[in-house]
């Protein structure tokens, strides 16, 4: 596992080149490109057997590690936090610290299959119900012809049960997505990636979901125009509360309105409802 101290700014050496990050809420965002971070770190980290943890976060995601500070000890000891939605990217360009883009785990997801795919790495699915999980192993390999299979398993399991993780060591993969929901799947990957001689390990989320056709991405114009997180609210009103979490990640970082949200005691850092 590459270990890298972040720090505000700092640089970093990762593969012969150096990155910057962009704290935002304590957590250490890789300042880097989507094409940049799969060519110059995770393809090479393939080719050399090497091993590395990888979070793609939103600002729902960033809330909840300042809610729940055993969570944000997990996502710090990430190899790299990826700024996987525009709040994020917006957040970092108000503080006069700007990301690049946005960097999709989904799209990071895909790009990893097809270079699987096209090298002969081999891939575990853990994670989803089993139908979503079944379909999506089976979509991804008519997706991309001669993807290597490691292994697969739905996400119905207690994280404790040692079999699992047993059954992924045995399978010997390069690559590891965890589709266990936020939390859950950074937990299990921080608490078995010691277990593995090598591998990528990611959490993905409701990738699954997607991948199976079980549900829709946002059409790319609601994408270009940062509306994603309306459509997917369209899609699913029982989101709602997971909307509520952005936009109080939004306020915290908007000038003049984030002084008044900490009269009411809503920090960037501090759980919430305590001084």
């Amino acid at each position: 596992m590459n270990v890298y101290m972040f720090t505000e700014g700092s640089e970093v050496n990762a593969m012969g080149r150096t990155y910057k990050t962009v704290t935002v809420m304590d957590i250490d965002f890789f300042n880097t490109s989507m094409n940049s971070f799969l060519r110059h770190i995770v393809y090479p980290d393939l080719a050399n057997e090497s091993k590395n943890f990888i979070v793609t976060a939103n600002p729902e995601f960033v809330i909840e590690t300042r809610d729940h500070p055993e969570f944000k000890k997990v996502v710090q000891s990430a190899d790299y936090v990826l700024a996987d939605g525009v709040g994020i990217v917006n957040a970092a360009m108000l503080m006069g610290r700007p990301l690049p883009e946005r960097v999709s785990g989904i799209d990071v997801m895909y790009r990893m299959l097809d270079h699987a795919a096209k090298n002969g790495y081999s891939v575990f699915f853990l994670g989803a119900s089993e139908d979503s999980n079944k379909k999506a192993v089976a979509n991804a390999e008519k997706l991309y012809p001669g993807l290597k299979v490691a292994g697969r398993h739905d996400g119905y399991f207690d994280p404790a049960d040692t079999e699992i993780a047993d059954m992924v060591v045995e399978s010997d993969p390069d690559i590891v997505f965890v589709a266990l929901g936020m939390q859950r799947q950074e937990k299990w990957i921080a608490d078995n990636i010691d277990r593995f001689d090598k591998g990528v390990f990611m959490g993905v989320g409701g990738s699954f979901d997607v991948l199976s056709g079980k549900a829709q991405r946002a059409p790319k114009i609601w994408i270009r125009l940062q509306l994603e997180w309306l459509y997917r609210l369209i899609q699913e009103p029982k989101r709602i509360k997971r909307v509520m979490r952005v936009f109080e990640f939004m306020l915290l970082h908007t000038p003049v309105i984030k002084h008044l949200l900490r009269m009411f005691g809503y920090s960037k850092t501090r759980p919430r409802g305590k001084s």
